[in-house]
C-alpha cells in the first residue's frame, strides 16, 4: 500500500528530472557470481556476463592510493576480449581498509559468527562507523575517483558495464551491518541507515551521471527501500534500477505474492512516467549446499529460473560452478530466452509453467478448524496443508524452515511445497491459464524424480469433469488480433498411461485442432511441437481463450509447460 501511495503521487507530479542513463541493448540475462576467472565461452556458452565487484581494501590499500587499473581495467579488457558484459560493484562495510580505522574511524564490531550460508566467519564482523565524519569523507572521494576512472575508460571498454551498484554498508544488501554492534552507540535504525543511502545515491549519481560524459544505470538494493528511498529514484533516475534478492533465491520464498504485488505497481508507475524498470538478483551458493537444492541441482535451479522470470527478474548471478555444468544449461537458456522481454508486442515468446503453491496463509482455502491455528510459526500447519495433497505427491520435508522469512527459507534442507504468502499459481509470462484450479488438477513431484519438469505439474481430471485447460496470450502480444500470426507452439508432457489428448486453436474459419497426442506410457517427459500458420488470437475459443489442451480418451495427461514463440 506504501508503494501504491508513493506511485499515486509522482504521477501527478509534472516537473520531474531524470539522469541521463539506460541500459545497454542486450545485457540481460545470466551473469556468473563468484568463480569469474572460470568463465569462457567455451565452457559456459551461455552466460551474457561476468560482474567485477571489487574490495575497498583492494582498491585503495592506502590513503590516496588507488588500484583501479588493476581490479577493474585489467578485467575490463579480458572481459571485452571475451565479448562479456559486466556490472561494477565496491564493497565497503567489513571490506574496508585498515588505514581507515588509523585515521580515527571508529571500528565498529558485531555479533556476526556465521555466514549467510551457516559457515563460522569473524571478517564480516568488523565495520567503520558510517556516521563518522572522516568515514564519510573518504567513502566520498572513493566514490568520486572511481567515477573519474570509469569515466576516462575507452568507448570499447566502457559499454561493456551494464550498471554500477551502489553498495552502501554490508557488501550489496540494504543494511549496515551484518549482525548487531555490541556497542549500542554504533547501532543506526532503519530510517537513519535510509537517508545515508539516498545521500551516498546522490554521491554517486554526481560522478557516475551528472559529470560523466557516458552515464552509467544506478543499482540500488531495493529490499530495504521505503518511501522516501523511492522517491528519491523517482525524482532523479530515468532508469528504477533494483537489487531484488528474493526472486533469485529459489522459489516458495516467503512473502513472495506481497512482494511481487508491490514491484508490479512499481513498474506500472515507472511506465506512466515514460520511465523503464531494470532488475538483478542473486543465487549463492546455498544451490550446491543446503538440501532443497541439493537433492537434485539441475532441478533446483530450473524452476528458480522459472520463478525469476514470472517475477520480472533481468539480471540473474548463478555460482560459476552451475555457469559449468552441462546438466544446468537448460535454466540458463530458458531464462535468457525471456530476460529483459517485458513489453508484449516485442517479446520473442510466450510460455506458462504449470504448477501450485500451497499458501498456509489463506485461512479461506486452509481454515483453521481443519488445518490448525492461522500463524506463521505453526509448523503443524504447513504439515497439515501439504498432507491434503499427499494424493498428488505433495510433501512438507523441513516445516520449521517455511516458518521464517526469504532467507530461512533458502536454508531448507528438503522440499516445502507448503509456504506463507507464496505464490500459488502458474509461473508465466504473456500467457496465461484460466481458471486453472476450475480446470485442471496439480501435481507434485510427478514423473521420474531426477528430470527438471518433474518438480511440478498440472493435468486432466475427467473423473471430475476437468477435461480442457485453456490459455490467453496478452492482449497486446499481436498488435492485429484479427490476421493470421504464424507461431510455433511447444507443449511438454508426462507420457504416461494411455491417455490422448489435442491441441486446439483459434482460425478466422473457427476452432481447428493442431495436432492430436496418443501416450505411449513410456513414463517418460515429452515435448510436442507444432507451427501454427493461421492462427488469430483474439479471445475467441471457449471461456475466451486463445488455446486449449483438451482431453480425449484414456487417462489422464499431466503437463509442465506450454510455450509459444513467434515465427
Amino acid at each position: 500500500m506504501k508503494q501504491t501511495i508513493l506511485c499515486i503521487i509522482l504521477i501527478a507530479c509534472p516537473h520531474l528530472t531524470f539522469a541521463g542513463a539506460d541500459v545497454s541493448p542486450g545485457a540481460s540475462g545470466v551473469f556468473s557470481w563468484g568463480g569469474g576467472d572460470s568463465i569462457n565461452r567455451k565452457d559456459a556458452p551461455n552466460v551474457v556476463g561476468v560482474p567485477i565487484v571489487m574490495k575497498w581494501s583492494s582498491v585503495e590499500p592506502a590513503d590516496g592510493v588507488y588500484k583501479f587499473d588493476k581490479y577493474l581495467g585489467n578485467p575490463l579488457k579480458q572481459l571485452a576480449k571475451d565479448d562479456y558484459y559486466t556490472f561494477i560493484m565496491l564493497w565497503v562495510g567489513f571490506c574496508s581498509p585498515e588505514w581507515l580505522y588509523d585515521s580515527g574511524v571508529p571500528l565498529v564490531i558485531t555479533d556476526r559468527k556465521f555466514s549467510a550460508l551457516g559457515k563460522p566467519t569473524t571478517s564480516q564482523s568488523r565495520y567503520p562507523y558510517y556516521f563518522h565524519p572522516r568515514y564519510e569523507y573518504y567513502f566520498h572521494r572513493l566514490i568520486e575517483q572511481w567515477g573519474r576512472y570509469v569515466n576516462d575508460l575507452p568507448d570499447d571498454l566502457q559499454k561493456r558495464i551494464v550498471f554500477v551498484q551502489s553498495a552502501e554498508g554490508a557488501t550489496g544488501d540494504g543494511f549496515a551491518y551484518k549482525g548487531t554492534p555490541y556497542e549500542e552507540k554504533y547501532r543506526i535504525t532503519r530510517d537513519q541507515w535510509g537517508q545515508f543511502r539516498i545521500e551516498t545515491w546522490q554521491v554517486f549519481m554526481e560522478h557516475f551521471q551528472t559529470n560523466s560524459d557516458r552515464p552509467l544505470v544506478l543499482l540500488v538494493n531495493n529490499d530495504s527501500n521505503e518511501g522516501p528511498e523511492h522517491d528519491w529514484l523517482f525524482e532523479n533516475q530515468s532508469v528504477i534500477a533494483t537489487k531484488h534478492g528474493m526472486f533469485s533465491h529459489g522459489y516458495h520464498i516467503s512473502s513472495g505474492a506481497e512482494r511481487l504485488e508491490a514491484w508490479n505497481e512499481l513498474v506500472a508507475a515507472a511506465r506512466a512516467l515514460g520511465k523503464s524498470t531494470f532488475t538483478r538478483g542473486e543465487m549463492d551458493n546455498e544451490l550446491n549446499v543446503m538440501g532443497w537444492s541439493t537433492r537434485n541441482v539441475p532441478q533446483a535451479l530450473y524452476w528458480s529460473s522459472l520463478y525469476a522470470t514470472h517475477c520480472g527478474l533481468d539480471h540473474w548471478n548463478v555460482p560459476a560452478q552451475n555457469c559449468l555444468q552441462p546438466d544446468c544449461q537448460p535454466a540458463l537458456v530458458f531464462f535468457n530466452r525471456y530476460a529483459g522481454h517485458r513489453s508484449p508486442p516485442t517479446a520473442p515468446g510466450a510460455f506458462c509453467a504449470l504448477r501450485r503453491g500451497l499458501d498456509a496463509a489463506d485461512i479461506d482455502m486452509f481454515p483453521e478448524d481443519k488445518f490448525g491455528e492461522l500463524s506463521k510459526r505453526n509448523q503443524d500447519r504447513y504439515t497439515k496443508v501439504a498432507a491434503a495433497f499427499k494424493q498428488y505427491g505433495a510433501y512438507q520435508g523441513d516445516p520449521a524452515a517455511a516458518t521464517g522469512g526469504g532467507m530461512t527459507n533458502r536454508k531448507r534442507k528438503d522440499y516445502n511445497d507448503a509456504g506463507w504468502g507464496i505464490l500459488t499459481g502458474n509461473y508465466y509470462r504473456f500467457l496465461e491459464q484460466i481458471e486453472p484450479d476450475e480446470t485442471s488438477v496439480a501435481w507434485w513431484h510427478k514423473g521420474p524424480d531426477d528430470h527438471l519438469f518433474s518438480r511440478f505439474a498440472r493435468g486432466f481430471d475427467h473423473k471430475n469433469a476437468k477435461t480442457a485447460m485453456y490459455f490467453r496470450l496478452d492482449k497486446d502480444f499481436f498488435a492485429d488480433s484479427k490476421i493470421a500470426h504464424p507461431v510455433t507452439v511447444s507443449i511438454s508432457y508426462l507420457d504416461e498411461g494411455n491417455g490422448q489428448w489435442s491441441l486446439k486453436y483459434a482460425t478466422k474459419k473457427g476452432q481447428k485442432t493442431a495436432c492430436k497426442v496418443k501416450c505411449k506410457n513410456t513414463n517418460k517427459w515429452q515435448t510436442k511441437k507444432v507451427t501454427l500458420k493461421d492462427a488469430i488470437f483474439n479471445k475467441t475459443l471457449p471461456k475466451e481463450a486463445d488455446l486449449i489442451l483438451e482431453h480425449n480418451s484414456g487417462t489422464d495427461t499431466a503437463f509442465h509447460i506450454i510455450e509459444l514463440t513467434r515465427k
